[in-house]
């Protein structure tokens, strides 16, 4: 049976929920002590401001508490890791990674400085994860989303565009990551990666690129929460 993994830990909606109800806490302190201080009670003022400090160190505690508490995971081929869209869920998977030193033809051939690696992406809309306030023929349209590859000594790889043109020349353009899904549609996208063909376990990570990310409890993007990556060797 394989793993499904989540880039949350824990409840997404009641993350989200945390973080603007701790954001209007705040927003409502900050106007209440400007006018406590304007009308000259220097004492309240200095009261609201410190139980708005008092909230805002309580979030961060919560944030990083979840953060030091989760550890690494890493996919197989053909696994799945969620990503939390609130109400619904995509489904990413690594079907394929295959190697080639050269990608392309003619003017629009590309060579590696090590080894191209061409990584087969699934992406699924799982019609299973969608809440039952959301409407079942709504489009989902993702977050932006970060990708990358690292290896076990640290090393961070980048798509290569010369390497990317060259594949799309030959197979046509690749499905970018912010497509439009319906509920139970999906497709399959290419990246090309130039790893040193002796590169340590490299493996995959995609990650939403959106800063708010980092302000959420439980999410991997908030500061340092281990993430969930895709083993590629």
């Amino acid at each position: 049976m394989q793993h499904v993994f989540f880039n949350f830990q824990g409840n997404a909606v009641a993350a989200v929920l945390a973080f603007l109800g701790v954001g209007l806490l705040e927003g409502l302190a900050i106007v209440a002590a400007s006018v406590l201080f304007a009308r000259g009670k220097r004492r309240f003022a200095r009261g609201v401001l410190i139980g708005a400090a008092a909230v805002a160190g309580l979030y961060g505690a919560v944030l990083l508490l979840f953060s030091l508490t989760s550890r690494e995971q890493v996919a197989a081929r053909g696994e799945e890791k969620y990503f939390c869209e609130v109400d619904c869920h995509l489904a990413y998977a690594v079907v394929d990674v295959r190697g080639s030193k050269v990608l392309g033809n003619g003017p629009f051939q590309a060579t590696a400085r090590g080894l191209y690696r061409i990584v087969t992406l699934r992406v699924r809309f799982d019609p299973e994860t969608i809440s039952p306030h959301r409407p079942k023929d709504m489009a989902l349209t993702p977050n932006p989303r970060s990708v990358r590859v690292v290896d076990a000594s640290g090393m961070t790889y980048r798509p290569d565009p010369a390497g990317q043109r060259a594949l799309e020349t030959l197979d046509g353009p690749s499905i970018p990551l912010t497509k439009s899904l319906q509920p139970g549609e999906s497709y399959s996208t290419r990246l090309v990666f130039d790893l040193p063909e002796k590169a340590p376990d490299p493996r995959l990570l995609i990650n939403e690129s959106d800063w708010i990310t980092r302000a959420l409890i439980g999410h991997e993007n908030s500061p340092f929460h281990r993430k969930t990556s895709f083993r590629l060797g």
